[in-house]
Formats: structure tokens, sequence, C-alpha cells
């Protein structure tokens, strides 16, 4: 393999991973408009882009994200036998809310955590459920399948689990502790 064209394509990686990549979505929202001193009210929907953007993301998030990831049960042979198109549906019943999670724990990423601070300094950090609430009904009406597999797909990118493997291998093999093995040849 061309060794140059690897690190150019590593290094777009790079690139992309540490830009972040932002995505929109359409809502609607309703504006109120009063007459007669606030008695008639009146609610005019109005389309409004909302615009996220997905960066790397930090171990804590790839945490929470391997949480949901797991819930995920696929039966492939079930979904290739004559009733995939039922289980297809049953699959995403299951699972639109889930899909919809992770894209705003993705969005969210640190931000989830809260930092409140107590007596004598203490940081606790807590989550924020309301907010992840919040975006998952957001994208559960404004994904659609094509959009969230194209989501999916930089969700992965952005977990950048290529280098946390290698950062794991890294740590694994430079262990101070690691028994050396010592063989005795015996020729004789």
């Amino acid at each position: 393999m061309d060794t140059k064209a690897l690190e150019q394509e590593r290094a777009e990686l790079n690139a992309l991973i540490n830009k972040g990549i932002p995505f929109e979505v359409t809502d609607t929202e309703f504006e109120v408009k009063t007459k007669l001193f606030g008695l008639i009210k009146k609610r005019i929907p109005k389309r409004v882009k909302k615009r996220f953007k997905i960066n790397e993301l930090t171990l804590g998030t790839l945490d929470r994200l391997s949480a949901e990831w797991i819930e995920f049960a696929i039966d492939e042979e079930r979904i290739q036998s004559d009733d995939g198109m039922k289980r297809a549906r049953i699959l995403t019943k299951e699972h639109s809310l889930r899909c919809a999670k992770i894209v705003a724990l993705a969005v969210l990423d640190a931000d989830y955590l809260i930092p409140t601070y107590g007596k004598n300094g203490v940081v606790r950090y807590v989550e924020d459920t309301e907010k992840l609430a919040d975006l998952t009904a957001l994208f559960s009406r404004t994904i659609k399948p094509s959009k969230l597999y194209q989501l999916n797909m930089l969700i992965n990118t952005m977990c950048n689990l290529g280098d946390f493997v290698n950062s794991i291998r890294l740590m694994c093999a430079d262990r101070t502790t690691m028994p050396i093995r010592i063989e005795q040849n015996n020729v004789g």
C-alpha cells in the first residue's frame, strides 16, 4: 500500500475530527399573536432551522453511547425471513427513540454533565436529563431514516475508536510491572 496515501487519509480524518461536523434539522415552532388586549390568542406555525455540531466525543460520552448501543438486539435471520418487514416495523418501534437519544448524546457530549458546586469546594456532576429529553424529542420528530444513517456514520467517525484502541494497546504494551519471560536454553 502507498504510505503517502494512508498518511494523507489519516491527516484528513484528523482534520475532520478536530473541526467537528455540523448538521441541521427543520422544526416547527409556534408564534403567539394576541389581539384585543391579549384576550384573543392565535398560534402561528413557523418553520425554524436548528443547527447542531458533533465534535470528537469524550470518553464519558463513548461510555454512555456504548450503554445505548448494547441495547440493540437484532436477529439477522429473522430480518432475512419472510416476515422481515414485520420485524423491521417492530425494530423501528423498539429502537427509534434510542436512535434519537444516541444523536442527542453525541450533540451534547460533555455538556450533558453539569458541574454543581457544594460545600467545601466539592464539585459534583449532574446529568442534564431535561436537555437530553428535549433533544431526543426534537430529533425523533425531525430526523428521517436516511439522515439517521448519515448521522450514525458521522458519530462512528467522531468516536475515533481507532485512536482509542491504539491508546489501549500502548498502555497495555508499556506496563512496567509486566512479567518478563526468561527462557532457559539448555543445550547440552
